[in-house]
């Protein structure tokens, strides 16, 4: 197989991820108080439950939202006019308490990708922390293509989002792979849209049939095994 793009998920498969919500939720409650809005917490908090209850049918359509419209229609419930000001605060601070770890071995196995691949990044999120922390590390002058959903409005598994990509890379579907950590969203995304599907073992994601590895760290072993082509039958979904 002649492979000249390599797309990537972010979460699960170049970094971990986690958010302490209640720690989040005070200090975004402590940001509109100080901004003089008085609101309890209990009932911002069930503003932003709701908002993300409409974010999940979105969702499920394939569709995506950008974080400021979702927490600018939590706001609007609670009688807040969500200006650009006051929206941007609330992100910086969702970011914040949102902590990122690269893997330890992300770096270098993306350096060494880049020089034998067109890279391109496809992250399914309302936020641009993915794109922000690639910038804040310079790792991002190692893609030709960072997309994240809140971007265009659909999320993986859509096609359309990978199609985007492989325009952007001017590259035929046959000569990509994409590696991800979701079954559902990465593995039958990609495989729907003729991509080769490389999936990073993940607890309580269903089965996956085709190829597979443990960590980002085995993937360039596992591409110059596919791509010598020898032995390695392209194997299909279950």
């Amino acid at each position: 197989m002649v492979i000249r793009a390599v797309i990537l998920d972010f979460g699960g498969t170049l970094a971990s991820g986690q958010i302490d919500w209640h720690e989040y939720h005070v200090a975004m409650h402590g940001l509109l108080k100080g901004l003089g809005h008085s609101v309890e917490l209990r009932r911002m908090r069930r503003a932003i439950s709701v908002s993300l209850e409409e974010l999940a049918r979105v969702r499920a359509r394939g569709r995506e939202r950008t974080f400021e419209e979702v927490y600018g229609s939590a706001l609007k419930s609670l009688g807040i006019y969500p200006d650009d000001d006051t929206l941007g605060m609330i992100h910086s601070l969702f970011k914040k308490h949102f902590v990122s770890i690269f893997y330890p071995c992300t770096e270098a196995v993306l350096s060494a990708l880049a020089e034998r691949f067109k890279l391109a990044l496809i992250s399914n999120t309302m936020s641009d922390q993915p794109r922000e922390l690639l910038e804040k590390t310079g790792l991002v002058s190692l893609f030709e293509v960072v997309v994240c959903s809140r971007d265009l409005g659909v999320r993986k598994p859509n096609p359309e989002i990978f199609e985007y990509v492989l325009g952007r890379l001017d590259v035929d579907p046959r000569e990509a792979v994409h590696v991800g950590d979701s079954v559902e969203a990465d593995m039958e995304g990609a495989l729907n849209t003729g991509i080769l599907p490389i999936w990073i073992k993940t607890p309580d994601e269903k089965p996956w049939a085709g190829y597979a590895i443990s960590n980002i760290c085995e993937l360039p072993e596992l591409l110059d095994k596919i791509t010598e082509d020898k032995g390695f039958p392209v194997p299909h979904e279950n």
